[in-house]
């Protein structure tokens, strides 16, 4: 004789089921409570710190944008204004496919200006991808001391990549100025000729409605007294600490100056300069200057309106 099978209402199977689940899962909950321990975030966490860990891959929605490209110990800076397309200094060589990455990605295709501050290489190291990868327009380069030209390897092969690329080569001139629509740039500096490289660093002051920014490269306190001896507006609200932080720069007096609201130093994590110093984080802490690192937030990327700023970091 054979056995006859009961069969089995699926609906019962699957209330049985559930029941079941929402029991355990009651159990657990219950059991973690008494412990005082979160079992999991709610969803609106989750979705918030997923939109936080991946703000730094979309710029703002701004006509200015300014990125400060996270090259470890070095500076790397693109500026983008409707069609206009600006990059101030590489970072270190080998941070090369970094920099053309970050370019591609921001749909770049033209560098209108290419600015070389000054030529230690972790400013112009990566410059040859740069070249190789996208046409340049215009170069701007100090005027070094006859005395003191760069004779590095690192510094002839930016010098070969100009020569090979056909862009329009000048040497940066105090006073000069740039404009494109409603964005303007004027070099501050070097105003003389120095022995030490960092203080030939081209300074910029860039202006956009009523924002204004300051890049500074590498010059240090010398650079800085000449730049307040000339009378130049250096009242910004952003600048790009000068020298990566150092003790030498950012000086209490170009500070006051300057008066920022917000400053960006370019630092590689736990490098071995102790960069920024100490000092210079008092200075602009004394000076209620919100101060925002590549070391700790990646990249950088600031908006602007022309009234108005935002912020974008790639790390939380």
């Amino acid at each position: 004789m054979r056995s006859r099978r009961k069969s089995v209402n699926k609906k019962t199977v699957f209330l049985s089921t559930a029941i079941a689940v929402a029991l355990f899962v009651s159990l657990i909950i219950t059991t973690f409570s008494k412990l005082n321990i979160d079992l999991l975030p709610d969803w609106g966490s989750i979705f918030n710190d997923t939109v936080l860990a991946t703000q730094g891959i979309k710029a703002p929605d701004d006509p200015l944008t300014v990125h400060f490209i996270d090259v470890g110990q070095g500076d790397c800076i693109l500026i983008k204004y409707e069609s206009t397309n600006i990059l101030i200094d590489s970072g270190e060589k080998g941070n090369g496919d970094t920099v053309t990455n970050y370019l591609d990605h921001q749909g770049i295709e033209t560098l209108d200006y290419v600015i070389a501050t000054h030529p230690h290489s972790d400013h112009i190291g990566s410059m040859p991808e740069v070249f190789e990868e996208f046409k340049v327009n215009n170069v701007l380069i100090p005027r070094l001391p006859h005395n003191n030209v760069a004779s590095t390897k690192t510094y002839e092969s930016f010098l070969s990549c100009i020569s090979a690329s056909g862009a329009k080569a000048s040497y940066a001139a105090v006073g000069e100025g740039y404009v494109s629509g409603e964005m303007s740039f004027e070099i501050l500096a070097p105003l003389t000729q120095y022995e030490e490289l960092n203080n030939m660093s081209v300074v910029i002051r860039l202006d956009f409605g009523e924002t204004s920014f300051l890049f500074t490269g590498d010059a240090q306190n010398e650079s800085e007294n000449a730049m307040l001896k000339s009378g130049a507006n250096l009242d910004v609200d952003v600048l790009k600490s000068g020298h990566h932080g150092s003790r030498y720069s950012s000086s209490t007096q170009f500070l006051q100056a300057v008066s920022p609201e917000l400053t960006v130093i370019s630092c590689g994590e736990s490098n071995s300069y102790g960069h920024p110093h100490e000092e210079t984080l008092k200075r602009l802490e004394n000076l209620s200057s919100e101060v925002l690192r590549t070391d700790l937030a990646g990249t950088i990327v600031l908006g602007s309106d022309g009234k108005a700023l935002s912020i974008t970091c790639e790390k939380n």
